[in-house]
């Protein structure tokens, strides 16, 4: 990061707890941020002295360049993030101090559609990996929207989580993927298949269990074990899923991109021309969390 990049000033609009140590993040800057779906923007916070830069992936629409989101965890040993949950920040930054600031810097990163592949989607998310894809997602929808002639392409979002609180943008995805099936003509059309990888700790929970990756798995191994519902959305995405036809792109934890690049690989999917990936490694006291595009 050149410490001659200009900081674009910005103010807290929210955080919104969606549950214990998860949260979207809302900021409004004073000047406009052009970046593409998929990127991300170092976010600077300046508190009692010290400057604390960290890269985050943008969840909002390139549509509101004033106005960038973020869907964070909090990580207890962090750099950052805690400091966004500390209720005296949080009161600083509402209140105008100008001891403690906010902006932003880039955008950086690679991990983008590509606008020449008119292959349909299937977007695999861990946690908080899902920040890029809804930024795709509602650039995607804002373009179905408004733009005439535009290619129809399906979209299948498969977001892993380890319990249904977990969920972040549910009601939105849910939402979206509703007008979907509404129009199955239109131009956008959204299938949102979220799992929970620890049901047990919401016996509640009705929908999909196992890991992310776990859907594009072809095996009939312990087919007994899962639900009419598993079981038909697994058989789906493995008639579906062909590099011909099918462009991948998964992000988040780093054990959910290994195996979707393993599994993928042995259908003939090429890391990087067919199934593009960035990982997301934890945010550590001393080391930058930098999401990695590959």
């Amino acid at each position: 990061m050149s410490p001659r990049e200009p900081r674009i000033p910005a103010s807290l609009v929210s955080r919104v707890d969606l549950a214990d140590g998860l949260a979207i993040i809302t900021l409004s800057l004073e000047h406009d941020f052009r970046f593409k779906p998929g990127q991300n923007a170092t976010l600077w916070l300046t508190h009692q002295g010290k400057t604390i830069p960290r890269p985050y992936s943008i969840a909002s629409s390139p549509s509101q360049p004033q106005r960038l989101e973020f869907y964070l965890n909090l990580v207890a040993e962090g750099q950052m993030t805690p400091s966004l949950w500390d209720p005296e920040v949080i009161q600083a930054l509402q209140a105008g101090d100008n001891r403690t600031s906010l902006s932003v810097t880039g955008p950086k990163g690679r991990f983008c559609l590509n606008p020449d592949d008119q292959r349909d989607l299937i977007f695999v998310a861990s946690g908080t990996g899902l920040a890029p894809f809804m930024s795709m997602i509602r650039q995607l929808a804002d373009d179905s929207r408004t733009a005439i002639n535009l290619l129809p392409r399906s979209i299948y979002l498969v977001h892993g989580v380890s319990r249904p609180a977990h969920l972040g943008y549910r009601a939105e995805l849910e939402g979206l993927a509703a007008a979907s099936t509404r129009t199955p003509c239109g131009q956008l059309g959204l299938v949102y298949l979220p799992t929970v990888s620890r049901p047990h700790l919401d016996p509640a929970w009705e929908g999909l269990t196992g890991r992310a990756e776990s859907l594009l798995q072809c095996d009939a191994e312990s087919r007994w074990r899962r639900s009419r519902l598993e079981i038909t959305v697994r058989e789906m995405l493995c008639v579906l899923l062909r590099p011909e036809t099918h462009a991948v792109y998964v992000c988040g934890h780093p054990g959910t991109v290994s195996n979707t690049v393993r599994i993928l690989a042995a259908r003939g999917y090429i890391p990087g021309k067919d199934v593009m990936s960035e990982r997301y490694f934890p945010e550590r006291a001393v080391a930058h969390h930098v999401p990695a595009a590959t």
